[in-house]
C-alpha cells in the first residue's frame, strides 16, 4: 500500500498492510540533530515552497506515513505588546522569551472580557497562509506521504484567547457569550475545512484540548451542552463532503470519549498515556469505534528513556490497538525540542518492524480507493 491508502484504511477501522506512523510536525531542533541541518530552516510553518519541500522530504526520509499542517493562521499577523510579548490573530499572548527553537510560547489571554472580544478583529477564513502551506505540502508529499490538514480549533484556541479561567466562569455567568465565541470558532473551522477539501485534503484535524492530566477541563454535562453540538456540526459538514475528522485533544478525556465518538469524530490523537489514556484500556473500550492515534509517551519515555523502553512501548501499543485495524502509531503529543533523536528514530523503526499485518489483503479484500 501507498501512504494514502494505508492511512485511510486505518481511519476507516480496517487493517492496512502495516500500522501507519503519524506525527505533528516534529521539532526542527530534533530534525536538525538527525539530519545535521540548521533547525531554523526546518519548520513547516513557512510560506516558502522550497522550505516546505525540504521539510517534507525529511519526513519521507524518517519513514512517516502522515503528518499534519497547522491551520491556525499566519503567525506573522501579530500585535506587539511590550518587551518580548505579542498577541496573535486569535487574541492569545505569546512570549519570545520562552518557547521552542522556532516558535514562541503561549503565556496568557488578551480577550478576557466580552468587550475586548467584540472589539478585536477576527481572523479571516479561509486562511490563505495555511492553504498555501497545505497546497505546497501536498505537492511535496506526492504519493509517498499523506498530508492531514489542520483547520483550526473549536474550543482550545478561543479558550486560550479569552482565558481558561474566564471562559469557564462565563459558562455560569454569561453562557451566551461562550456560545458566541464557540460559534465564531466553528464558522472559521468549517470554512477552512471546506477550502482544504477543495485542495484535495481527505482527513482534517482540529486542535481542541479538552482535558488536563486528571480529567476534563469542564464537566461532561457542560461539554455535552457547549462542545458536543458544535463538534457534531463540524463532523457532519465534512462527512457530507467525503472527508474524515481527526481530533487532537491532550489530557484525560475518558469521560468524554463516548460523546466524541457520538459526535462523529473518526480519529482521536494523541492518547496521552501520562494522563490516564492507557492504550490497553482505551483499545478495549473504544477500539473499533474510532481510529486511535499516538500514545508513545513524551513526558518521560521519548525524552529520557532507553531505546529498549521505546521499542517495548511501541510493541505494547501495537499489540493492544492494531489487531483488526484502526490504529495509527505516533507520540503521545508531539516530538518536542527535548526528545532524544535516537528515541524518535527507534519509535519509527519499531513501528515498521512490529506493525506489519498479515498478507490477507493480498487476496483482494482490501477496500477500494
Amino acid at each position: 500500500m501507498r501512504a494514502r491508502e494505508r492511512v485511510l484504511t486505518a481511519v476507516m477501522l480496517e487493517e492496512p498492510d502495516s500500522v501507519p506512523i503519524f506525527e505533528i510536525p516534529p521539532s526542527p531542533k530534533v530534525l536538525g540533530q538527525i539530519f545535521n541541518e540548521d533547525p531554523v530552516r526546518l519548520s513547516l510553518w513557512s510560506s516558502s515552497e522550497e522550505d516546505i519541500r525540504r521539510v517534507v522530504g525529511l519526513y519521507k526520509k524518517l519513514g512517516l506515513d502522515c503528518f499534519t499542517t497547522g491551520g491556525l493562521g499566519d503567525p506573522n499577523e501579530k500585535t506587539v505588546l511590550n518587551g518580548d510579548k505579542w498577541i496573535d490573530c486569535w487574541g492569545r499572548i505569546f512570549s519570545t522569551h520562552y518557547g521552542y527553537t522556532t516558535s514562541s510560547f503561549y503565556v496568557g489571554p488578551y480577550l478576557t472580557t466580552p468587550e475586548k472580544y467584540e472589539n478585536f478583529p477576527k481572523p479571516e477564513a479561509p486562511s490563505k497562509f495555511d492553504l498555501n502551506i497545505l497546497k505546497n505540502a501536498m505537492k511535496a508529499a506526492g504519493n509517498d506521504i499523506f498530508v492531514i490538514a489542520g483547520i483550526g480549533s473549536i474550543w482550545e484556541v478561543p479558550a486560550e484567547a479569552v482565558g481558561y479561567e474566564s471562559i469557564l466562569k462565563y459558562i455560569y455567568t454569561n453562557p451566551s457569550f461562550v456560545r458566541k465565541v464557540l460559534d465564531d470558532a466553528i464558522k472559521y473551522v468549517v470554512e477552512q475545512g471546506k477550502a482544504s477539501i477543495d485542495l484535495g485534503a481527505e482527513v482534517l484535524l482540529i486542535w481542541d484540548d479538552y482535558g488536563y492530566r486528571h480529567g476534563p477541563m469542564m464537566s461532561p454535562k457542560h461539554w455535552k451542552e457547549f462542545i458536543f453540538p458544535r463538534l457534531k456540526h463540524v463532523a457532519d459538514e465534512f462527512h457530507r463532503r467525503g472527508a474524515f475528522l481527526m481530533l487532537h485533544s491532550d489530557g484525560d478525556i475518558r469521560l468524554l470519549m463516548d460523546m466524541i465518538i457520538e459526535a462523529g469524530v473518526d480519529a482521536i490523537q494523541p492518547l496521552q498515556p501520562d494522563a490516564g489514556m492507557d492504550i490497553v484500556e482505551v483499545s478495549k473500550r473504544w477500539g473499533g469505534k474510532i481510529c486511535l492515534v499516538g500514545n508513545i509517551d513524551v513526558s518521560y519515555l521519548l525524552l529520557f528513556g532507553s531505546t529498549e523502553e521505546v521499542v517495548d512501548s511501541v510493541k505494547r501499543a501495537i499489540n493492544a490497538a492494531a489487531p483488526g485495524g484502526g490504529y495509527i502509531l505516533g507520540s503521545g503529543h508531539m516530538i518536542n525540542d527535548a526528545c532524544k533523536p535516537e528515541n524518535f528514530l527507534s519509535m519509527i523503526k519499531a513501528g515498521k518492524k512490529f506493525g506489519k499485518y498479515s498478507m490477507r489483503y493480498g487476496l483482494g479484500s482490501s477496500p477500494s480507493f
